[in-house]
């Protein structure tokens, strides 16, 4: 059995490039196929056929990007019209009978016959068989490609994610949240060639940056051919500076522009020749026009967004496709923190202000900015969890501060005794205003929140913990 890989886009290039782009597609496809045992490849115009565990390397392949298709297939030789219609026929007989089928053929080469003479004929010998003919609605589809002295006849074609083969069209960095968007981003740009490294900015503690980097290890399933490296910035002092020295109404313009300034530095690190995000062009306040120039002003590199014309719903069908959706629905949001009376743009004056204020934290996170291969990422992940056993009370402490981090109707419902209802972006100000020598126990709807900002609190000096609720 063989496995008929087809690309189309590839297929334009000429000379070297398109030697160039096979060799890559046929060194992704051997990484994606390496638990279907030995395989072999043999190179024609417009295909590659891959010989060995047919199922499994077609489904291995169907993720590899540059391809359009695939399919398990059986190749025989033959000597003449009536030899190949013979042998096509025998292989499928059995699953005719009793059924309406059509015969599609595809040829390639110098022949001495058409694709419809090769149709005609099998399809005689099979109605001959026991099947009958329906071009328009078959039960069974039966398909043969003819090449030169070969044919090859196959039922199933699985889809790819077609484009461009990874590493065809250099590198750049995605500035990946976790959240829905922009792992989609990255996803495309991988499928215009481009290796993509990624850059995450953790603002929360360890529980939004294990099911973070579960997100990017899902995403990075498909970068066959590539050992993407992950780069993860603790971005808790960005977002202090920023609630410190700027203008609440610039705080998502404020961390979206010390987030572009942290990616061109870690960009040039990776050797990277663009940055890549997730925004659409007016789906929040920081993605209007005016933002999006304030936000990349002076930024010397280019800015790429593929999903800058979609909507939301486009983006959460790729999501899906992707496989990336689940894991980023659980991933803890932090948005709410950047998000008082959001303005949409900025002067050029108050982006120099904005620089100044976080120059410093910008640094800091670059500095101790930790390195991942794509390949460590579930063993991190796992590590991050374990750690929130320090964090995890079952009683809460005496005199302790208990904070309520869910909505007024569910405080109003029921609490924990002698506990104070706080919003998500007002819990810095709360533990400021009680002070420093309080210990704080947080609890939430599931947990996941409270242990993060029990995560973030402690990174920042104070003794915090949460605990889980029934």
């Amino acid at each position: 059995m063989v496995v008929l890989v087809r690309y189309s886009e590839v297929a334009i290039k000429r000379g070297s490039v398109r030697r160039e782009m096979e060799a890559l597609l046929v060194r992704s496809i051997r990484e994606a196929a390496a638990g279907c045992g030995e395989v072999k490849f043999r190179l024609e115009p417009g295909r590659i056929f891959v010989y060995g565990d047919d199922q499994c390397v077609a489904k291995a392949a169907s993720r590899v990007f540059g391809v359009k298709s695939v399919s398990p297939a059986t190749e025989y030789s033959f000597a003449d019209l009536e030899d190949l219609a013979s042998k096509a026929a025998s292989r499928w007989r059995d699953e005719v009978v009793g059924r309406k089928f059509a015969v599609r053929v595809h040829r390639a080469g110098s022949h001495s016959f058409t694709s419809k003479d090769v149709a005609v004929r099998v399809g005689a010998l099979l109605a001959t068989a026991g099947g009958s003919v329906d071009l328009e609605r078959p039960e069974v589809e039966i398909f043969i490609e003819v090449r030169e002295g070969r044919a090859y006849t196959y039922r199933e074609i699985y889809e790819g994610p077609g484009g461009l083969p990874l590493g065809s069209e250099g590198k750049v960095l995605a500035l990946v949240s976790g959240g829905i968007d922009s792992p989609v981003a990255a996803w495309y740009m991988m499928r215009r060639g481009a290796y993509v490294d990624v850059l995450y900015c953790n603002l929360g503690g360890v529980l939004t940056e294990a099911a973070a980097l579960r997100v990017v290890e899902k995403l990075l399933e498909w970068a066959y051919g590539y050992d993407a490296r992950v780069l993860v910035a603790d971005c808790v002092p960005i977002a202090d500076a920023i609630r410190r020295n700027v203008d609440r109404h610039l705080w998502s313009i404020a961390f979206k522009r010390a987030l572009y300034r942290l990616a061109e530095r870690a960009a040039r690190r990776v050797k990277a020749e663009a940055l890549v995000t997730g925004e659409s062009l007016g789906q929040v306040s920081s993605q209007t026009l005016q933002a999006l120039a304030a936000v990349e002003a002076g930024i010397d590199m280019p800015v790429l967004r593929p999903l800058i014309g979609l909507d939301k719903e486009e983006i959460v069908r790729m999501a899906q496709r992707i496989g990336t959706y689940d894991l980023s629905i659980s991933v803890p949001e932090y948005c709410g923190i950047f998000s008082r009376e959001p303005r949409r743009w900025a002067s050029r004056g108050e982006i120099e202000l904005i620089d100044l204020a976080v120059h410093d934290a910008v640094e800091a996170a670059f500095s101790s900015m930790e390195v991942f291969r794509k390949g460590e990422l579930g063993s991190a992940a796992a590590a991050l969890s374990s750690r929130l056993a320090g964090l995890a009370v079952d009683k809460v402490p005496d005199g302790a501060v208990v904070v309520d981090l869910r909505d007024q109707e569910a405080y109003i419902r029921w609490h924990l005794p002698g506990a104070v209802r706080v919003e998500l972006d007002k819990v810095l100000d709360f533990v400021e205003r009680t002070g420093r020598d309080k210990t704080y126990v947080f609890y939430c709807y599931e947990g996941a929140l409270s242990a993060d900002v029990a995560e973030r609190l402690r990174k920042s000096g104070y003794r915090s913990y949460f605990i889980k609720i029934k």
